[in-house]
């Protein structure tokens, strides 16, 4: 490791359940191993975790516990885990991927005066613990302008906030993937309209009113199908929620599935009807697939589609304008095409794995070479 820099990367879950874990894997492959050592800690076991072993990455598990659960004995027991950790091997910077792990990380950073980057990837507000963890923090990471609004309170703001978009590999995500092998899985017809959702089966991704909308659709486009990609706690409600409005023909839930580029590359149309969303990860997969998205004007949704140009935008939490968008582009196939076309230039041009590198590598430059650090570690 010599002439290399150490730096102690601590992950929320052991498990990929989110964008925040799959933008670590993504910032990891990549990254310049002749000047920057990854060392990474979970909280426990899992995906992730296996997933890290793969890439060669080191990993520790270290227990930490969620806020809900959090109490002052397991804290503190944590945080001495850590502080014998980043004394023992030497750290020279923390890269904290969320909210949690800065709760202890932060705290092992300031006892040690370790520089900590806090990585924070939603839109929604902490209130008071946002206040203390960004004081914790030397620099902050935000996925879109979106999130960084919830830091509208910090002084000097324009030093401490760095934006860096979520980075999407081009190289996986791209038109023309796999077409024929997903529709025949299906057993669909190249002609069949195709729409699809990706993500976790949440309050906050808004399903209820793209089914809401599905309803409408079919009235004019019966031959519609709907694909709903991913899983979580609301399932059953989504599925009971499909049977009430007699979709059980046009919507498919397929669960978690690991061929996502091949899925985008076969969809007509994609659909992200969020309520709450920090970047979209999803959106831009599929836009780096070629196709056009219909999608919520929710957090940092408006920065990933370009209203009009890449897709269309519409307010939240309304399924009319919804089924309005979709029915139209549907409809509109040489529209939809030219959106997808834009859709893939815009991703190459804002939101490839290799500018998000980058961006990141810069900040790690800056901080490691103790410039414009705001607390002065």
């Amino acid at each position: 490791m010599s002439g290399t820099y150490t730096i102690l990367y601590l992950a929320n879950s052991g498990d990929i359940i989110g964008g925040g874990q799959i933008s670590l894997l993504g910032l990891l492959k990549r990254l310049n191993r002749g000047k920057y050592y990854p060392l990474v800690i979970c909280p426990e076991e899992g995906s992730l975790f296996n997933e890290l072993n793969k890439i060669v990455v080191e990993t520790k598990i270290v227990r930490m516990e969620t806020i809900r659960n959090l109490n002052i004995f397991s804290w503190v027991r944590t945080v001495i885990k850590l502080i014998q950790l980043i004394k023992r091997r030497e750290i020279d910077l923390i890269h904290s991927n969320g909210s949690r792990a800065t709760i202890f990380g932060g705290i092992a950073a300031r006892l040690t005066k370790t520089p900590l980057i806090w990585h924070v990837r939603i839109a929604n507000s902490d209130n008071l613990l946002d206040r203390l963890l960004a004081r914790l923090a030397s620099k902050i990471i935000v996925i879109s302008k979106a999130v960084s609004r919830r830091f509208d309170w910090i002084e000097d703001k324009e030093d401490k906030i760095v934006l860096v978009y979520n980075g999407i590999n081009l190289e996986s995500f791209k038109p023309d993937v796999g077409i024929r092998k997903v529709r025949g899985k299906i057993s669909l017809s190249s002609e069949t309209p195709l729409v699809v959702t990706v993500g976790r089966l949440d309050w906050y991704k808004g399903h209820k009113y793209l089914l809401e909308a599905a309803e409408k659709i079919v009235q004019t486009l019966p031959d519609t199908r709907f694909l709903i990609v991913g899983d979580g706690e609301y399932r059953e409600r989504l599925e009971n929620q499909v049977k009430q409005l007699n979709l059980d023909e046009n919507v498919i839930f397929t669960g978690n599935r690991k061929d996502i580029p091949e899925i985008l590359a076969s969809i007509d149309l994609f659909v992200l009807s969020s309520v709450s969303e920090g970047f979209g990860r999803a959106a831009a997969e599929a836009m780096a697939c070629g196709k056009p998205v219909v999608a919520t004007k929710a957090g940092g949704l408006s920065e990933v589609v370009e209203d009009g140009i890449t897709g269309i935008l519409v307010p939240p939490k309304n399924s009319i304008a919804l089924a309005e968008a979709i029915i139209k582009l549907l409809k509109d196939k040489k529209k939809a095409e030219n959106m997808g076309i834009a859709g893939r230039k815009r991703v190459e041009k804002l939101f490839s794995i290799e500018r998000n590198v980058k961006s990141i590598e810069k900040l790690y430059e800056k901080i490691l070479t103790r410039e414009n650090l705001t607390d002065g570690y």
